[in-house]
């Protein structure tokens, strides 16, 4: 599980570390970042809580890194969302590059 090491090392966090806060041994977070041993789904989702990433990210079923709960999106992020879903693709990469845009 190649992702799980580099969410890992974008949170600054050695095996030890992690290890300590899943409450495993350093060498099961080798195990499970070199692929010689598989999490438990409840390992599982307590990696990704942790790790701040969804299940399907870590294992590679998906580039999108995080879930985003509808239940928790306001009026106007549902309509913003509805709005991108109707562009084409040429008009999603010219949305999304104002909005990166109006971040700075």
């Amino acid at each position: 599980m190649e992702r799980l090491k580099e969410l890992r090392e974008a949170k600054k966090l050695s095996q030890v570390k992690l290890g300590i806060m899943l409450s495993v041994a350093q060498e099961t977070i080798s195990g499970y970042e070199i692929g010689r041993a598989q999490p438990s789904v409840d390992m599982l989702v307590k990696l990704a809580d942790v790790l701040g990433a969804s299940v399907d990210y870590i294992l590679e079923r998906t580039d999108v890194k995080t879930v985003i709960k509808t239940a928790e999106l306001s009026e106007q992020e549902t309509e913003l969302l509805t709005l991108f879903r109707g562009l084409s693709d040429a008009k999603r990469e010219r949305a999304l590059g104002m909005l990166t845009a109006l971040e700075d």
